[in-house]
């Protein structure tokens, strides 16, 4: 039994030195790429992962109170919605 969870465990430690050692050659080749972009293009990567940061957490939270609220307004009422006739 000890030898099986030995295995295991070195097993996980070996993946996560693996996942570790790729971590690093991504920051790396990051940390590359940004030392090479000349500042205009720093500034529109800023602006857009910026803007993508603070507006897609934005739409998430409206789409799950909005859902919240219909289901609410659903119990309340009893209604289902009707159907659409085209």
């Amino acid at each position: 039994m000890k030898t099986a969870t030995r295995s295991a465990f070195r097993s996980f430690v070996a993946d996560m030195e693996d996942i570790g050692r790729k971590c690093n050659r991504a920051v790396r080749s990051g940390a590359r790429t940004l030392a090479a972009l000349p500042w205009p293009a720093l500034l529109a990567v800023s602006i857009v992962l910026a803007c993508l940061m603070t507006i897609v957490p934005l739409a998430l939270t409206l789409f799950v109170g909005f859902l919240l609220l219909k289901f609410v307004a659903a119990a309340l009422f009893g209604r289902r919605p009707q159907q659409i006739v085209e």
